[in-house]
């Protein structure tokens, strides 16, 4: 779809410097509520109060009447700063939420989803934050402690395991954030977070934060609250369908440190091979999740010759092989999934390999090699 104007003004493209420009520009432009909003913000800094509250509610009225229940909440909200609402007003928005129809966008569902109550303690106090494009919102390897809620912008979200954590299947590596998307792993409260986020902004964006510490005391007072986060989690993570890797690495696992070279063999069967040394994540009669080790120990970086993108690895058949004294065994097999990682400070990638099927009577003797030749300690990880 083609860019409007006030598309590159919400976006931050275009910055309208005065408020007669942008004046002029909402006449042209009247039915972008988005527009209202960043029209009020100015006037407020202006301190012209009265015109400022009658953009917002304006614009409030045109995100419910559109179905956008997060940018009216938040629009709203700003309102309610300028201008204390009535019993008679608050209680006339919150019903407008309830029964607005809205596009079944995460928060959007959430928030509607929420009694009056419920939804003052979870919005009650939010902090909100406008980030430019290209900013780094969250950094892997920093535990977000905050859930997040994109009220406008695009942003890129890659997640990265932990070396020492059991692969897990249950989202794509890396995923567009859009209006009314949520990210931060808040859910459950007491649990280590072992998933390690890196959301970036690809548009100007604005977030509305809502800390832990405020979510467990309303979910500590209202058990829909709970309910709801429980919710917007599984929105966020649940994938439609099972992949074939995915089938394969609930086969009986062994997570063992194993020092293995992997060789990828080009597509067309002609042309170089390409060799990394590295070690297994976990193991299984089925495949392998390795890992490439940044130091080979001849100063050569491991990934030299390696596609501009892992995504050219996907499907390559590969021969891995793993050493043990004087003794070692090869095994076939093709590389079906890559996943972000993160250890030691460090991000990178392992590679999930499906081996080719191995006859029932060659398993343990398989694994009992495999359990020889295990190193006392996991090799040097990224």
């Amino acid at each position: 779809m083609k860019k409007t104007i006030p598309d590159y003004i919400v976006d931050g493209s275009i910055v309208v410097d005065s408020l007669e420009s942008f004046e002029t520009i909402l006449k042209e432009f009247p039915g972008r509520p988005e527009l209202l909003r960043m029209h009020a913000e100015r006037l407020a800094a202006e301190r012209s109060r009265g015109h400022a509250i009658q953009q917002y509610d304006k614009g409030a009225r045109l995100f419910l009447d559109s179905g956008r229940l997060l940018q009216a909440w938040v629009t709203q909200s700003l309102k309610w700063q300028l201008q204390r609402p009535s019993r008679d007003q608050l209680l006339e928005f919150h019903r407008a939420i309830e029964s607005t129809p809205h596009n079944g966008a995460p928060a959007d569902d959430f928030i509607q989803k929420l009694e009056i109550r419920e939804r003052m303690a979870v919005f009650g106090h939010f902090r909100r934050i406008c980030v430019p494009a290209e900013e780094t919102i969250l950094n892997a390897g920093k535990h977000p402690a905050d859930l997040y809620l994109v009220v406008s912008g695009v942003l890129k979200e890659a997640y990265y395991e932990l070396v020492s954590q059991k692969p897990r299947f249950r989202r794509e590596a890396s995923r567009l954030l859009w209006e009314a998307d949520s990210f931060g792993e808040v859910y459950p409260f007491e649990d280590e977070i072992l998933d390690q986020p890196h959301v970036v902004t690809t548009t100007r964006s604005e977030l509305l934060v809502i800390s832990k510490p405020r979510l467990i005391s309303a979910c500590r007072r209202y058990s829909n609250v709970e309910n709801g986060i429980i919710r917007l989690c599984r929105i966020r993570s649940d994938k439609s369908a099972e992949t074939s890797s995915d089938r394969v690495r609930k086969e009986r696992r062994h997570r063992l440190p194993i020092r293995m070279s992997v060789e990828i063999f080009p597509f067309s069967g002609s042309g170089p091979s390409i060799t990394m040394n590295g070690y297994c994540r976990d193991l299984s009669v089925s495949g392998v999740s390795f890992l490439a080790a940044l130091d080979t120990g001849n100063g050569k970086n491991p990934a030299e010759g390696w596609p501009a993108s892992t995504d050219d690895f996907i499907r390559r058949k590969v021969r891995v092989t793993i050493p043990a004294e004087d003794f070692s065994v090869t095994i076939s097999g093709v590389i079906v999934r890559k996943r972000n990682v993160w250890g030691r400070g460090r991000k990178a990638q392992s590679l999930g390999i499906e081996f080719v099927k191995i006859p029932p009577r060659l398993r343990e003797a398989f694994f009992a090699f495999a359990e020889n030749a295990k190193d006392g300690e996991p090799p040097s990880r990224p």
